[in-house]
């Protein structure tokens, strides 16, 4: 799973919508000021309305430095007309079959009308073409306006597309309760019937135009051209609260939402629908005059009836919520798991204590890198460490992390007072039993291989308590986006060049697949770590990779300037072909210092 596309508009210096392409390691470069932040602080911005609802926030869950400063600071030239719009693509080519994705699961909707999606033949059933079985990518896109009324931000409009093509929009004006799911794509391949493998390969092999619904209330494609979109537009016509007998009106079910359009995703998808009229049922198999008496048979009949009835409910809502709110849960739980690095990262004090309860707000400071080496008990991640801050091959720093553990003897106490009274032979059995009581605690310092000494992290420079959560932020399992600033803070250059080494094992599997790990996003001034990864392209390339290093290829590489002007914020991409070489020129200004200084 990783973050493929972010798209941006009205939010902070960018006005007209910037459409970002991301790889799994994408640098940004640029001025200061010039924006490069403003990636990284919408994809905050956007995790805060998914995961806490708040769409006016100033501090983040992200902790460190973030100070958002509210709506009214976020959107582009303080206009509250204004909208800001955000639109995240995800890439989950590589997690096929993944538990996290609802589409995926499989589960029964209820009633068989609701089982000819495609989607559902294949899974876990045939793996020849398990490339067409499961979603290929989700994207979310949201709409933040400012409500005079409330006096404060709400989501205006949520829109979920599944590999490419729209699915539907959630709207909702500044008042509660209003909140409508439209624009529903009844041409969307996962809603064609397939009962044969050879069907569904062509259904997913047909381009799906992606069509942008003209107002509020379209719907797409022709409802009555399959069974299954035939029997989600009756039904929707039949049990939405406010639906017509008009088969001409737009597609709009009533959903109950929390924050505008945006639904409660910890619940499945309230729609509101009539309630269904067990009199009327009865009256049609009733006899004579007393409508509420019946037969056997017609007990039967009616009570198979009203089940039928609920079932058919029960599977729109289904079927909705997994269509509509899975990518949306998708997109959450993604962002959930996003790891910030600040550009300032604290050194631990002399005689730190790790917090033992995970913290992901410590990121920012870059504290909880220390946290979990002090609490690894395998003692792995220390290792793994090592290996990069004294690899010949790697960052050479000449340092190595040592972990001590300590016994602290409280003064007074029993165990103090045997010492000071002198010992004897019959102490040695309750000095033993105390000794066995006494807290420990561990300790965290660097040996210096040059010096053959053991200093603390608050001993050495600046650089090298800098780099520690840089690397434990790579090396840690935990998948998602890692977000870092100015990884090269007071790091030597021949150091720097060995983070683009790290950089690149950070994004693989441990299939040495590139890709399908974790997504970087760094925000650098360091052309030492770029002029790294494209020697990487060109090894590759040529096939010279060096022993035991990883190869990159161009496709794993984004490069963007970031630029401000009189239109607002600007990402250009920086193209590089298969020489490690840049198919597009570096604006005027930027990395020309060097050539200006020598020449």
């Amino acid at each position: 799973m990783r973050l493929a596309k972010i798209e941006i508009e009205n939010f902070k210096g960018i006005g007209n919508k910037q459409v970002v392409d991301l790889k799994p390691i994408t640098l940004l470069f640029g001025p200061n000021s010039a924006g490069k932040s403003t990636i990284l602080q919408s994809l905050h911005y956007l995790r805060e309305i998914l995961e806490r609802r708040n769409a006016d926030p100033d501090q983040t869950i992200a902790g460190g430095l973030i100070d958002l400063g509210g709506f009214a600071t976020l959107i582009h030239g303080h206009d509250l007309n204004r909208a800001i719009k955000l639109k995240v693509c995800i890439d989950l080519r590589d997690d096929q079959g993944s538990e996290r994705l609802p589409l995926n699961s499989g589960g029964s909707l209820g009633d068989s009308n609701f089982r000819n999606l495609g989607i559902r033949y294949l899974v876990g059933e045939n793996t020849e073409l398990k490339e067409y079985a499961v979603v290929q990518e989700i994207a979310l896109g949201l709409e933040v306006r400012w409500s005079d009324m409330l006096q404060a931000p709400y989501v205006a409009k949520a829109l979920v597309e599944i590999d490419g093509a729209a699915v539907a929009e959630l709207h909702s004006p500044a008042q509660q309760g209003r909140a409508h799911l439209t624009a529903f794509n009844f041409s969307h391949p996962l809603l064609q019937a397939a009962t044969d493998p050879d069907d569904l390969m062509e259904v997913y092999e047909e381009a799906v135009d992606e069509v942008e619904p003209s107002a509020e209330g379209d719907f797409l494609g022709d409802p009555f051209s399959t069974p299954l979109g035939n029997e989600i537009w009756e039904l929707s016509r039949e049990t939405s609260a406010d639906a017509t007998e008009n088969k001409t009106v737009d597609f709009r079910i009533a959903v109950e939402t929390v924050l505008g359009a945006l639904p409660d995703l910890d619940r499945p998808l309230g729609l509101d629908l009539v309630e269904i009229d067990q009199n009327l049922i009865r009256q049609r198999y009733a006899t004579g005059t007393a409508i509420l008496r019946l037969s056997k048979e017609g007990e039967r009949a009616a009570t198979d009836e009203y089940e039928l009835e609920r079932r058919r409910r029960a599977g729109l809502s289904a079927l909705l919520d997994e269509l509509v709110l899975g990518p949306i849960r998708i997109v959450r739980d993604y962002l959930s798991a996003m790891t910030y690095v600040g550009p300032l990262r604290e050194i631990p004090s002399r005689k730190y204590r790790p917090r033992l309860s995970p913290d992901e707000s410590r990121w920012a400071q870059g504290l909880a890198a220390w946290d979990l080496l002090y609490t690894d008990p395998s003692g792995k991640l220390l290792e793994e460490v090592n290996a990069w801050l004294g690899g010949e091959e790697r960052l050479k720093t000449g340092y190595r992390l040592e972990k001590f553990q300590f016994k602290e003897v409280p003064v007074p106490s029993r165990f103090h007072q045997l010492f000071e009274r002198g010992l004897s032979e019959d102490d040695l059995g309750e000095l033993q039993d105390l000794y066995a009581t006494l807290s420990g605690r561990s300790e965290i310092a660097l040996r210096d291989f040059e010096k053959g000494i053991i200093v603390a992290p608050s001993d050495v420079g600046v650089g090298i308590s800098q780099m520690i959560p840089v690397i434990v932020g790579c090396l840690r399992s935990q998948q998602g986006i890692l977000a870092i600033e100015q990884p090269e803070l007071h790091v030597h250059p021949a150091i720097q060049v060995g983070l683009g080494d790290l950089f690149i094992q950070a994004v693989q599997t441990s299939e040495s697949i590139v890709g399908a790990g974790k997504t970087l996003l760094v925000e650098t001034h360091s052309e030492h770590i770029m002029l790294r990864l494209l020697r990487r392209i060109r090894e590759t390339t040529e096939n010279e990779v060096p022993p035991g290093v990883i190869g990159l290829s161009p496709g794993d590489l984004s490069v963007i300037y970031v630029e401000s002007g009189d239109g607002g914020v600007r990402f250009r991409p920086l193209r590089v072909d298969p020489e490690g070489e840049f198919i597009d020129r570096w604006p005027k200004g930027f990395f020309e210092e060097r050539a200006e200084e020598l020449f």
